[in-house]
Formats: C-alpha cells, sequence, structure tokens
C-alpha cells in the first residue's frame, strides 16, 4: 500500500526501531489545541526570511496616512507596525505562511482590516498597496473576503482565478520566461524564434504553448503520468481556496465559532480529494504494473519564484534520524493510543470518549491542532518539501519549497501520500467499528424504475488565459497585446444523466451521486474511501412518475467552471467561477480508448428540516456562503463516509449502475505541440 511505503520510506525510519509508547497522561499537552514544542528551530530559521535580516529605514512620515486612519492604540495596528518596523512586509520578499514573521504581518493586517469600516478599509488598502509586499497583502485581502460583509468590493477575489496575477506558481517557468522575453523585445520575435520556443500569434494574442513538468524527460511510468491533473491550474487554485477556508494557524476554537462542522469539512474535502485522485490513477494502472517504491523519485516543480531563483527540486534520499522527527513521531503514537483506547484527554483534564458519533470531528480537530499546527506543520513541510537537500542556506530571498505554498502543495505525488497518511487515522478507527446498517435508509414509497446512463467522453481541451496581470502587475494595460499561456487540460464532452422516479406522495428529496471504482456489488462498500461525490442536491418529487436529469453543465451548483477566462472557447460566457468549488473540467477521470469502466450509484432519501446554526459574529456573514448546503442530518459523503452492511443489490431507493468513460484523442494541432501523454 501507498501509506505504508510512505511511512516506511519518508517520514518514520524509526518504525524499525524500538520506540516506548507515551504515558497516557502525557497525550494530555497536545490533544486539543496544544501543539508539540521544538525547542532546536536552527534548521527551520533558514526556511524563509526574517532571521538576521535588516530593519526597515523609513521616515516615521511613511506611516502617517496610516496612523492618521486608526487609532495608535489599536492593538492589530500596534502589532502590525512592529513587523514593518523590521522589515518583514518588504516588497520583493518571498511570502510563504510557514514563515513566522510573515505570517503574523499578514494576520494582523487582515485583523485590522476585518475591523475597519468599509471607508477606513479602503484607504488602509491604498495605504499598503505602496508600502507592504504583494503577496502578503493579497492573501490579508482573500482573508477578508471571506471573513468580513464589510468588503463589498474585495468579493471579486472568489470570481477571479489566483493563477491570473500569480502565474508563475501554477505554470512551467520556461513559459513565464518566454512571455517575459517576449515583454523585453516589445511583441517582436522571429518565425524561427516562434517556431522552436512554440509561440504563436493572432491578432494582438500572442499564445505560447504551455507543458507540465518533466516534459522533456523520458518517462519512468510512475508519477509524471498524472502531472496534468495534480498541476491542473484549477484544482491548485481550488485548494488554495480551501486552505483560505480553514488557514492552519486559526484556532480549532475560531473556527468552531464560525462553523460547528468545520473539523468534519476539512476531512471529508480531503477525502474526496484523495477519493478524485485514485480515480485518476484507474486509467493509469492498465498501463503499467511498476512496484510504488520505484516511483519514490526526485521532484521537479519546474516553477520560479519572483526573484529569479528555481523551487527547490525534492530529492528522494533520506536524512539522518533527528530530533524533530522523534518528536512528530511521538505525536503519532499518542494520537494511535488515543484511537486504541477510544478516550481523549483534554488540557483541562476532562475525558472525552471517542464515539462512533463524534470520532470524525475529535480526529480531525487533533490532527489539525498538532500534525498540521504552526511548529509541526513547518517542520512536516520542510521535511517533505526538500527532501534530502535540506533547507536553504541563506536567508535573502529563499526559495520555499513547493509544500510551503497551499496553491502549489498538490503538485508534488509526496503530498497526496501525507494526505492518504492523515485519513488513515480514521480509517484505523473505523476498522474497530461495526459497519452502519444500509437498510434504515431503504424506502418503500420512493423507487428508482429506470436510469439512462451515457457513456462519458474525456478528452484534452485547450485553455489559454492571460499572463499580462503577472507579467506586469502594477499596470498590465501597458502590454499594448495579450501574452497568453497556452494549455492541455482534462475535460469531458456535454453529457446528462436521466433518472425516472417512481413516488407515492408529494415529497421533498435529497439526491446523492457518486462515482467510484469499478466493483462487484456485495465488495463495493469495501472500496468506500474511493468514491468521489459527483454531487448532492434537492429535488421536489411529485406522486407518481419523475423524470430527474444530472449534468455538471446545467444541474450542478457544486463546481467552479472557468469558461470565462480561457480565451481559446470565449464565447460570451457568464462569469461562474469560484474559487471555494471544485473545477467542474476535473469531475470524471481520464479515461481509456477502449472505454475505463466505473461504478455509479445514486441514493435517494428523505429532505430533513434541519436547524440552522446561527454564526454570532457579523464578521463572519461572507464565510457562510463558501460553505455546502446541507439537507439533512448525515454525515458528510453519506453514505460512502465508511463502511456499510445489509444493503441489497436492488433497492428501491438506491442502486448501482455501470460507467464507462472513452477518452477521445485528439489529432494533431496545427499550432504546434504537446507532451506525448497529454493526448
Amino acid at each position: 500500500m501507498v501509506f505504508r511505503f510512505v511511512l516506511v520510506m519518508l517520514l518514520w525510519p524509526l518504525l524499525l526501531t524500538t520506540v516506548n509508547a507515551l504515558p497516557f497522561d502525557e497525550f494530555r499537552k497536545f490533544v486539543n489545541e496544544g501543539e508539540l514544542a521544538f525547542e532546536d528551530e536552527r534548521n527551520l530559521k533558514q526556511i524563509v526570511p526574517g532571521y538576521g535580516y535588516p530593519s526597515h529605514k523609513y521616515d516615521k512620515s511613511d506611516d502617517g496616512r496610516l496612523s492618521d486612519l486608526v487609532r495608535e492604540k489599536n492593538e492589530q495596528y500596534q502589532i502590525f507596525m512592529s513587523y514593518v518596523e523590521k522589515g518583514f512586509t518588504h516588497k520583493g520578499l518571498t511570502f510563504t505562511l510557514y514563515d513566522d514573521n510573515l505570517r503574523n504581518a499578514a494576520v494582523a493586517l487582515f485583523r485590522l482590516i476585518q475591523s475597519s469600516d468599509i471607508e477606513t478599509l479602503q484607504r488602509i488598502v491604498a495605504w499598503a498597496q505602496e508600502n507592504v509586499n504583494q503577496d502578503l497583502l493579497t492573501y490579508a485581502l482573500r482573508l477578508t473576503g471571506v471573513y468580513s460583509e464589510k468588503n463589498k468590493f474585495m468579493n471579486a477575489f472568489e470570481n477571479e482565478p489566483p493563477y491570473l496575477t500569480k502565474p508563475n506558481y501554477f505554470i512551467n517557468g520556461e513559459t513565464i520566461r518566454k512571455a517575459m522575453q517576449i515583454v523585453i523585445d516589445n511583441g517582436q520575435f522571429s518565425d524561427q524564434e516562434a517556431q522552436i520556443n512554440q509561440i504563436f500569434k493572432n491578432g494582438d494574442v500572442i499564445a505560447i504553448n504551455t507543458n507540465y513538468s518533466g516534459w522533456n524527460l523520458a518517462s519512468n511510468g510512475c508519477h509524471e503520468e498524472l502531472n496534468y491533473f495534480r498541476e491542473d491550474i484549477g484544482l491548485n487554485s481550488y485548494y488554495y481556496g480551501l486552505q483560505l477556508l480553514h488557514p492552519f494557524w486559526m484556532s480549532n476554537n475560531e473556527l468552531e465559532e464560525i462553523n460547528s462542522k468545520h473539523a468534519e469539512y476539512y476531512y471529508y474535502t480531503h477525502k474526496q480529494l484523495l477519493a478524485r485522485y485514485n480515480l485518476e490513477r484507474e486509467f493509469s494502472k492498465f498501463n503499467k504494473d511498476k512496484p510504488v517504491e520505484k516511483c519514490f523519485t526526485d521532484y521537479n516543480p519546474y516553477l520560479y519564484y519572483d526573484n529569479g531563483l528555481p523551487f527547490p527540486i525534492r530529492s528522494s534520499t533520506l536524512k539522518e534520524w533527528n530530533e524533530e522527527q522523534a518528536r512528530i513521531k511521538s505525536i503519532d503514537i499518542a494520537i494511535r493510543e488515543c484511537i486504541s483506547r477510544k478516550v481523549i484527554f483534554m488540557d483541562n483534564g476532562t475525558k472525552i470518549a471517542m464515539t462512533e458519533d463524534n470520532y470524525i470531528e475529535l480526529l480531525a480537530k487533533i490532527l489539525r491542532a498538532n500534525l498540521d499546527g504552526i511548529k509541526s506543520a513547518k517542520f512536516i513541510r520542510s521535511f517533505f518539501g526538500y527532501g534530502g537537500n535540506t533547507y536553504p542556506l541563506n536567508s535573502y530571498n529563499p526559495a520555499p519549497s513547493v509544500l510551503h505554498h497551499p496553491e502549489t502543495s498538490l503538485r508534488d505525488p509526496i503530498y497526496w501520500y501525507l494526505m492518504q497518511n492523515l485519513l488513515n487515522y480514521f480509517n484505523e478507527y473505523e476498522r474497530t467499528l461495526e459497519p452502519f446498517d444500509l437498510s434504515k435508509y431503504e424506502l418503500n414509497d420512493i423507487k428508482i424504475v429506470h436510469a439512462k446512463i451515457p457513456r462519458i467522453t474525456s478528452y484534452f481541451s485547450y485553455y489559454q488565459f492571460i499572463l499580462n496581470k503577472g507579467l506586469k502587475k502594477n499596470d498590465p494595460a501597458k502590454i499594448p497585446y495579450s501574452i497568453t499561456a497556452r494549455l492541455k487540460r482534462l475535460n469531458h464532452l456535454k453529457f446528462e444523466f436521466a433518472f425516472t422516479l417512481e413516488s407515492i406522495t408529494n415529497t421533498p428529496v435529497v439526491v446523492r451521486l457518486f462515482l467510484g471504482p469499478k466493483c462487484k456489488f456485495e465488495n463495493c462498500w469495501v472500496l468506500f474511501p474511493n468514491f468521489f461525490e459527483l454531487d448532492c442536491f434537492v429535488y421536489y418529487l411529485k406522486s407518481g412518475l419523475n423524470n430527474i436529469t444530472w449534468s455538471t453543465n446545467d444541474r450542478s451548483s457544486k463546481f467552479s467552471y472557468e469558461n470565462f477566462y480561457n480565451i481559446e472557447e470565449q464565447s460570451g460566457e457568464v462569469n461562474k467561477y469560484n474559487l471555494f468549488k471544485f473545477p467542474a473540467n476535473l469531475v470524471f477521470p481520464r479515461g481509456l480508448e477502449k472505454g475505463l469502466n466505473l461504478s455509479l450509484f445514486v441514493i435517494v432519501t428523505p429532505k430533513e428540516d434541519i436547524l440552522q446554526v446561527e454564526v454570532p459574529r457579523d464578521y463572519y456573514i461572507n464565510y457562510r456562503k463558501f460553505l455546502p448546503e446541507q439537507f439533512d442530518k448525515k454525515p458528510f459523503g453519506f453514505p460512502f463516509h465508511r463502511e456499510a452492511a445489509n444493503f441489497k443489490p436492488f433497492a428501491n431507493n438506491y442502486r448501482f449502475f455501470n460507467i464507462s468513460i472513452l477518452h477521445k484523442k485528439r489529432t494533431e494541432d496545427e499550432n504546434g505541440y504537446f507532451s506525448s501523454n497529454l493526448n
């Protein structure tokens, strides 16, 4: 199994060494909001700037406008200005959330903006645009767009993909370099240069064909075959949005106040991500049988920072065993001990029994506080992000790894292994539970009488987005032509599922659709973690026969659509992009030319009236609209939230269907070429 390989080969060489379990009373210091203390952070100090860095030499008049706007006794103002004075908000610094100074400065600015009225807010932002690191400011503004209702003019952030303003974090560095050269040469290039560099001009649009990482290397039959999925600009934008909804530095208590189900939702979204990734691997498993350990190779992300340095190559070599790894392992042992004993001690000594009803919430909070808490997260991302290459040696304008940014983390295969390891804690507890009884959810008054499931066709579509904002941040309009990155992205042709339901009464119901691996009915729930939820929506049945149709284009509101920003296929599109929703083009995995056989599952259950919990602060009114709508009290991902029993092969209100995904190869494009696996 992949997760076993990670435990043995990567993070936990000490599994081969005898480690004594911690005494049970030692759990108390980290099972709630506590974190493992790192006394020796000498290595961590080199990850990002902030140590031994020159203070900001500025005249107090520089912030005169800001101090005029904010009372100097304002705590957040004082905190923020202390970072400004020390030089931690300099323009040109490489921003990452895993540097304490940069993160704390961004959070202080966010809190300052969050607590200001709209007029003051706008003036603070205007000041910050002139005096503060642009990436730091952008992060603070995006947070404000989620956690405040006072910033109507900033809500556009959810409707604009981050790859427009920061393309070098989403596409290969050679494309950015070619685009910069075009700007330097005032849009002039020879036919020979264009042919070699894959540049094409059509009117005032200059397009650069853009591949994924590893495109110029021989394939070893491993992870690079799925680079188009892990490096998809929409997927990585979505993960950036997900981390905005669940900032790792924000306490469980604060998030609990905003959203009582934040922990379960965070767990569920990662479970869904991994389920979708495993479906993509269904395509590749037919083409190779290489052992997993042969695929643990170096990873080169092909990305470049604004300062010209490349994102580090993650080495596959292992570092020597050290104290930091031992401390992380102590957390692992303690959490597993909690799972084994089914009990948790809180910081105040309170004992909480872990049950079938609360284990997801409890485990999610424990893992979030202790393995994704500030100190642990910094070490884990450094350990895995750099591998045997260790840490950067110079604190001036360093190059953090891809794991040090939420919008680049999914690019590295190692991050998916880490995700699997975290989910394994839940799986470990679930193995101690009896399968839940699905027969309790069977209905006699609602019946699925017919279904029309068409064959899905996948293909690689062209996607062009404009780079001008990223190339000339201050005034992109000064570039008199559009420079675009032209990618091949996985997509699917339009389709429509049709279901005929018979109902005895007029009643509202919840319809859930799932896509999973091909399985025999009796063992489908053994594979429950690999079922990806396509949609969950309400439908009002009338007495008699009802026809329900579903497609990503018409029925679903669950996905984000990026066509508005694709100038290759733009045709009066309405902007339906949403940073916090899964990209619609990746709903289905890549198929096979002969057809990839998968399972489609549909279940219909009554809609329940649920009490909507009021969010106590007006600050968080905006946050609500980014959360998934709930139609009943069932767990996220029901009925594939865990293993089930007592299910029927042909129940009235739920059914498995066979579905096939055919991949259609495109003919050779007259405008250049792409990697051979993108066909």
